[in-house]
């Protein structure tokens, strides 16, 4: 028997008013499903997540600068900000190697295109005010929250800022500094940032002695390494600074489970240190924890160990010991200044060989010295022999890279300053082979250096073209 369905009409009303609503239903609840678009407060598309390594200005097209927004970045609530400047205007760098703090933290990134090296503190600074302005219509800026940050010159131009802009609050200078006055307070908080063998190093200690002497709170951070951009670790110590000043300031609400976990930290960092037996390490992690957590702990334990390590032969001999070390320093790079035009390349030889042997020494405070050392002649013969070469003096050119070779042999830039000297002798064959031992070095800064008036000439050789293309 065949089973035959027959529906009615009533059969037929009902499921006409049903199929409406089961197909309005799932209409609903794929739309819910549906991420709205997020815009900027003028209505342009945002990216959340992602650096955006071009943002070309509303209203200005030659203000030019990258962006991160972090995960949490919403229309609503507002968010602070940190301003980067790399020497060479490369805005995105930082904001690529840093972004996982952004998240982390929950700040907006900003990356400079315009503001780097050689270009004059009024520009610089009109440009700022432009770029603060732009990011303010744009992005939900927390405008008690706005901070920057450099490295090298750049950090640099971090500080004028900030002493030129109220409305910065505070700043990360990584290996680079300008003298702070000792008649009155900066007005911002300062974190900075310094590698052990950097040519910067005295000059960031000597930004942190006027912050002792006078009593201020910062963030002091040593990183094993030369000069260049912060490990990340180094930026997030920079940013834990940061945010307990923020707590304290009453810029943000204090997070005291977050301050109990930095807290316990210190305590595990100061142990690390006193199993290694270096009262230098000790003495200051527990002046970094006294700065951050005055008034929030009881500090009575840190100031009784830090008071009876003071006290003790160890940190007398070793801080003696260091003090020579940089006295010797600072005799030594004004002689080397000299020497790099008086001295021939035999001396240099000699010279060079030893300072390397003594950064490979077991007496780590010598050899951190002797480092500086050695990227101090690097920086200096750089310089000079980019001079020289602008000034076409070949000769006193040739000698200056040179030197840069001894005291640098790994740096790519030595060996595009040859490959440019070689142009300018018109020996193409040693051009282009000493800019392929640039690249062989290492070298990946075209955009860099082929918008540089010094290397214009030099990146529009055909056979430098080629190189690229292979």
């Amino acid at each position: 028997m065949t089973l035959k369905l027959h529906f009615g009409k009533k059969a037929w009303d009902f499921f006409s008013l049903l199929i409406p609503v089961v197909l309005f239903s799932a209409s609903f609840f794929s739309c819910q499903g549906e991420k709205k678009e997020l815009t900027d407060r003028v209505g342009n598309p945002l990216s959340i997540g992602k650096v955006v390594s071009r943002n070309v200005s509303l209203s200005d097209t030659t203000l030019i600068y990258a962006s991160y927004l972090p995960k949490q970045y919403d229309s609503k609530a507002k968010l602070p900000v940190i301003f980067f400047f790399d020497p060479h205007g490369e805005g995105s760098l930082p904001l690529k190697k840093y972004q996982s703090l952004a998240d982390t933290y929950g700040y907006i990134f900003i990356g400079s295109n315009n503001i780097k090296n050689g270009l004059s503190g009024t520009y610089c600074t009109q440009v700022f005010q432009l770029l603060l302005k732009e990011t303010q219509v744009r992005f939900h800026i927390d405008e008690e929250n706005i901070f920057t940050s450099g490295f090298s010159g750049g950090s640099k131009m971090a500080i004028l800022f900030a002493q030129q802009f109220r409305e910065v609050a505070g700043v990360i200078g990584c290996g680079g500094s300008l003298p702070f006055s000792t008649d009155q307070s900066p007005g911002f908080y300062y974190a900075g940032i310094v590698g052990a063998t950097d040519f910067n190093y005295l000059e960031m200690q000597q930004s942190f002695s006027v912050y002792d002497q006078m009593g201020y709170d910062y963030t002091s951070v040593v990183f094993n390494g030369g000069h260049q951009w912060p490990p990340l670790a180094a930026m997030d110590q920079a940013l834990t600074g940061i945010e307990i000043y923020r707590m304290k300031s009453q810029r943000l609400p204090r997070n005291e489970k977050w301050l109990d976990k930095t807290w316990f930290r210190m305590q595990d960092s100061l142990n690390v240190f006193e199993k290694k037996n270096d009262p230098i390490a000790q003495i200051q992690t527990l002046k970094q924890t006294d700065r951050w957590f005055n008034g929030l702990r009881n500090l009575k334990e840190i100031k009784s160990k830090e008071y009876a390590l003071e006290q003790s032969q160890a940190f007398y001999q070793e801080i003696k010991k260091r003090q020579n070390y940089i006295e010797k320093e600072i005799q030594l790079r004004t002689e080397f200044i000299k020497a790099i035009e008086l001295r021939d390349i035999e001396w240099w030889t000699i010279e060079v060989d030893r300072i390397h042997k003594s950064a490979s020494s077991q007496d780590e405070p010598l050899a951190m010295v002797s480092s500086r050392l050695l990227n101090y002649i690097s920086m200096a013969s750089f310089m000079l022999s980019k001079t020289d070469l602008d000034d076409v003096k070949l000769d006193d050119a040739f000698k200056k890279i040179k030197i840069y070779e001894l005291s640098d042999p790994k740096n790519p830039d030595v060996y595009l300053m040859y490959a440019r000297y070689y142009l300018l002798m018109d020996n193409r064959e040693l051009m282009v082979l000493n800019f392929k031992k640039a690249l062989d070095s290492g070298f990946n800064s075209w955009q860099t250096y082929q918008n540089d008036s010094s290397w214009k000439e030099l990146f529009e050789q055909q056979e430098i073209k080629n190189l690229r293309k292979n």
